[in-house]
């Protein structure tokens, strides 16, 4: 039987949202339309947490494109926008278009046993379909200073890449990137991103399923989804500061003097999360890192008394759309989520395929299952992010030994 699919309801909403960005323009009513036979075509870009549940934020694709196996399309004349997009066969039936991206992002409520399936198509060279993701610019209102944030802005070329999030292009227009180092440069961030800046900041350390760590920020508005995003097993936040340039040098003493980093890959991640150590043995890693992080800002505090902190004992709670996946680490003994395969397929050009039943989110990660909840395992969405992906009625295929008790 057929199951209602998450992933189509972004239709409807796209249909009846604004033509939005760049992109969108006069292909945004062609593609609202059910065009006889045409696949809809949508761009997975992430899950998004937002009052600490978790969304599904797609973009829709448009008609258009340039002909197949070509990743770059030249500028158009006068410097006016333009979009890169690809036409390739269907790789089960007759060509069709893919498109191009809308520049609309619509997003998806995660419904606790909701289904989501979908195909993941590649093109005629075996290559992904992945484009970039946009950029980041600040915004600012000088009446109210608290209010500054960030937005994100649609790539103006809807530029198709091989790797990584950016094209060149929108890699050199993002101002978020240089507020990670703006205490050493400050004159690096540009008058709405030193606004954001000013905002108060904290500072975390967060623990893995596996008992490894990282320190990390969160701003004033950032707070406490920075670490709904993390997908971290548990979490402390141990300071706070005036401003996001302060922050960020406690940041650095943490990882100096208690050589705790500041980055931990998404796919170490997932091993963590389908690894995990006992719960007490977490509970213990998480303690010793915090201790040793306040150590490093003790220190930091007699060297560089400049440095404006006020010291925080505040836990991270996990929200109740995360409790499913949570479960597998709160048991006596773990019972860590299955892994599964990303879906993407192998080399060549056959599609790659994935459908589950939705139970709940941590990060990037959606945890699920086929039919047995008994029989769960862990999705790694992050690795479809920016891909273009077609709703479809399939399942994931994953060995999953049930509960024998």
């Amino acid at each position: 039987m057929d199951y209602p699919n998450l992933l189509e309801t972004a239709f409807d909403e796209f249909a009846a949202a604004p033509a939005a960005g760049n992109n969108a323009g006069a292909g945004h009513d062609a593609a609202a339309g059910d065009s006889a036979g045409a696949p809809q075509l949508l761009i997975w870009r992430q899950i998004r947490w937002s009052n600490r549940r978790p969304l599904i934020e797609v973009e829709p694709v448009v008609p258009g494109g340039v002909a197949e196996g070509a990743h770059h399309r030249a500028s158009q004349a006068a410097g006016a926008p333009h979009m890169t997009g690809e036409s390739t066969p269907n790789q089960e039936s007759s060509p069709a278009q893919r498109g191009v991206p809308s520049g609309v992002r619509i997003q998806i409520p995660l419904t606790p046993g909701a289904y989501l399936g979908l195909r993941i198509p590649r093109d005629s060279e075996g290559e992904l379909y992945r484009y970039c993701a946009g950029y980041t610019t600040g915004t600012s209102n000088d009446a109210a200073p608290e209010s500054a944030g960030i937005r994100r802005v649609p790539c103006p070329e809807g530029a198709r890449i091989q790797r990584g999030q950016q094209c060149p292009r929108c890699t050199a227009r993002d101002e978020f990137t240089a507020l990670h180092s703006a205490h050493l440069y400050p004159g690096t961030l540009t008058e709405s991103m030193r606004a954001y800046a000013m905002l108060e900041h904290r500072l975390y350390i967060a623990t893995f399923p596996d008992g490894t760590h990282k320190v990390g920020t969160s701003s004033l508005h950032s707070t406490p989804r920075r670490l709904d995003e993390q997908a971290v097993a548990t979490a402390t936040y141990i300071a706070l500061a005036p401003d996001g340039l302060a922050i960020r040098r406690a940041e650095d003493a943490v990882t100096a003097l208690a050589k705790i980093p500041q980055v931990k890959q998404v796919a170490s991640k997932y091993r963590a999360w389908t690894n995990p150590l006992p719960g007490a043995q977490l509970r213990s890693a998480h303690q010793e890192a915090v201790a040793r992080a306040r150590e490093a800002l003790a220190e930091l505090a007699r060297t560089e008394p400049e440095v404006p902190l006020t010291a925080l004992d505040e836990p991270w709670i996990p929200s109740l759309a995360m409790n499913r996946p949570y479960a597998a680490l709160r048991a006596q003994s773990p019972e860590p989520l299955a892994p599964c395969e990303s879906g993407l397929g192998g080399s060549g050009t056959e599609s790659g395929a994935a459908g589950f039943f939705c139970t709940g989110a941590a990060g990037q990660f959606l945890s699920a299952h086929t039919g047995d909840a008994d029989a769960a395992f862990l999705v790694n969405t992050a690795a479809w992010r920016n891909v273009l992906v077609e709703p479809a009625q399939e399942f994931t295929r994953v060995r999953v030994q049930g509960s024998l008790f």
